[in-house]
């Protein structure tokens, strides 16, 4: 009989699942995977999901996370999978602090702390929590683990995570950058140096995850030396909906017009200037959409606003490569993953022109390729890749190695050999 592990992503409104067979050999391969989406509208909610490449839709309402947690394990069951079969949870959590450094198999301290850090990750670590906590409400005898995205981040040097301001800002509050998207800047480093033929702890290389949100990262001998995201996933280059670095000082400018023009007080314009550069900015604002395939495609028509955002978009993210670049003794692979670094070659092009100094030839044809492992060009001795990103994988060995076998994650993963 198969025995299974679970990796879950919750969000604010949607809970993402994979479920991986474990194979005599410890190894995991994707069984069944899909989405709980619109979480709290009944009349949207739907569940999508496919068990063996055979897709399958339920579109029943769901009011809670607790009730898309067992409209999932109620399939399971239909497909002859148990619950007993199930023998860990992996769950994202976007933000570990400076406290919770690696994965965890998650206990009531680990919870409290989850919990803390909310005032610094509130978009995220509340959705994250709902998960972790109805999964072990509905099945408290699964162990559950918590893997996250700042962890991987957690071997940046002081010079590169310290902000130049108050010490009290720092040491009582805890502002410094942390970083995110380190599960999937972690994997992608890992298969780029298995591609390449070399040990991950020697692997010089900047990983680009391009997404609705995005962040590039600079490895050096296989640890996260600096990113472009900081303190929160505002930071860094422009987004599908964030705006990335600006002047600080053009938020209380703002704020203090618009709370002049609508006649409302400061602390009311100051949330709605933060809640305009997080999700009214970046593409969006630029474009009027954020959704990237739109935006190319006006652009390859001659449309000058699309072609602007792009530039914007494509400048920014070359400027961080750039930079990361220059710093390095070596680079042996820029990588770009997640839905637009591993789907549109024509903004990675973009991006990589504005790369002068480096010299980067472009192959056509294999930047026409989409979702796959392939070497797209070269700048020097660099190579210029995209690799598909895979969080959920790393969920689910950190849950299988850490909450079934009770043992350390290895160093070198299976998805390396």
């Amino acid at each position: 009989m198969s025995k299974f592990v679970l990796a879950l992503n919750s969000g604010s409104s949607s809970l993402k699942f994979n479920l991986f067979a474990i194979s005599q050999e410890e190894k995991l391969s994707p069984y069944t995977q899909g989405i709980v989406e619109e979480i709290g509208s009944p009349e949207k909610s739907r569940m999508k999901f496919s068990v063996r490449e055979e897709k399958h839709e339920n579109n029943a309402g769901i009011k809670t996370h607790r009730e898309a947690l067992a409209m999932i394990f109620s399939e399971f069951k239909r497909h002859d999978i148990n619950t007993s079969d199930i023998c860990a949870v992996g769950h994202r959590v976007v933000h570990g602090g400076e406290k919770l450094k690696e994965s965890v198999r998650i206990d009531k301290n680990v919870i409290k702390t989850i919990r803390e850090l909310i005032p610094i990750a509130p978009l995220h670590n509340p959705p994250n929590l709902t998960g972790i906590e109805e999964s072990m409400g509905l099945f408290p005898e699964i162990p559950q683990v918590a893997v996250f995205d700042t962890a991987f981040h957690s071997t940046l040097p002081d010079y590169a995570y310290r902000y130049a301001i108050p010490e009290k800002w720092y040491s009582g509050y805890g502002v410094r950058k942390y970083g995110f998207h380190g599960t999937s800047h972690m994997y992608v480093s890992k298969r780029a140096a298995r591609f390449l033929g070399m040990p991950f702890d020697k692997i010089n290389c900047i990983t680009a995850h391009l997404g609705n949100g995005c962040s590039i990262t600079k490895v050096e001998g296989g640890e996260s030396v600096d990113t472009s995201m900081g303190f929160t996933p505002l930071q860094g280059v422009a987004m599908g909906t964030r705006s990335g670095d600006i002047d600080p000082a053009l938020i209380a400018y703002v704020a203090d017009i618009i709370a002049g023009s609508e006649r409302i007080d400061r602390a009311k314009a100051y949330d709605t200037v933060m809640s305009s550069l997080n999700r009214e900015s970046g593409l969006k604002a630029l474009a009027g959409t954020n959704m990237m395939q739109t935006i190319r495609e006006r652009a390859l028509k001659g449309d000058k606003i699309a072609d602007m955002a792009l530039s914007v978009y494509a400048y920014k993210i070359a400027y961080y490569i750039g930079a990361y670049w220059a710093g390095m003794p070596e680079t042996h692979a820029v990588i770009f993953t997640a839905g637009v670094g591993e789907n549109e070659g024509y903004v990675r092009k973009k991006i990589l022109g504005f790369l002068k100094q480096f010299r980067i030839s472009v192959d056509e044809e294999k930047n026409s390729i989409r979702k796959k492992e392939v070497v797209i060009g070269t700048g020097g001795n660099t190579k210029i890749m995209v690799i598909p990103t895979d969080e959920e994988i790393v969920l689910g060995y950190d849950a299988y190695f850490l909450g079934h076998l009770g043992r350390k994650v290895p160093e070198k993963y299976p998805f390396e050999e």
